[in-house]
């Protein structure tokens, strides 16, 4: 999501028009450098150095802000230095993000048929299921191959999590 900021400056009787776009890189930049001033001064806290430390607890501490703190400065630099691209209608943007994650959301509705399966068929059963079906989905299956090694992979790791927690450690799955 973006949001726009037109600064306008006279420049010699004529009007210019610079756009600032808040970008997700702009807004973790300013968010993260925020955070570090804040822990800047929180550090001010830690207790002095004793006569036995050269440096100080505060020292490793500030070190790591000044880190983050350059990086997000880096981040804010390149972000203003790339052109942000047009965005398309609302409509688009929301077919555009269920296209880029429907295998994360087709994994949420598996996994719940999952939850809601388990007390029926059983551990074994719907776990294997689970796993074959899940695996589909990540490694997309297109090859014998890849369909022996799902099946070899899906079977072995439920039964054998199934023996580790009923026989080990005697707990009883469904």
């Amino acid at each position: 999501m973006t949001s726009s900021l037109a600064l306008i400056q006279g420049q010699g009787g004529r009007e210019a028009s610079i756009m600032l776009t808040l970008t997700k890189d702009r807004a973790l930049a300013l968010a993260l450098l925020l955070i570090v001033a804040v822990m800047w001064i929180a550090s001010g806290d830690i207790r002095p150095p004793t006569a036995w430390q050269p440096y100080g607890s505060a020292l490793f501490p500030r070190i790591l802000l000044v880190v983050i703190g350059l990086l997000s400065l880096l981040i804010l630099v390149r972000s203003l230095l790339v052109k942000v691209p047009e965005q398309a209608g609302l409509g688009t943007r929301i077919n555009e993000w269920f296209q880029r994650r429907r295998t994360i959301l087709a994994l949420f509705i598996l996994f719940g048929l999952y939850a809601a399966l388990l007390p029926l068929v059983g551990y074994i059963a719907a776990t294997i299921g689970f796993l074959i079906t899940s695996f589909a989905l990540l490694m997309g299956i297109d090859t014998r191959r890849k369909w022996v090694m799902n099946l070899t992979i899906s079977c072995t790791l439920a039964i054998a999590i199934f023996v580790i927690f009923r026989y080990g450690l005697n707990v009883w799955l469904p």
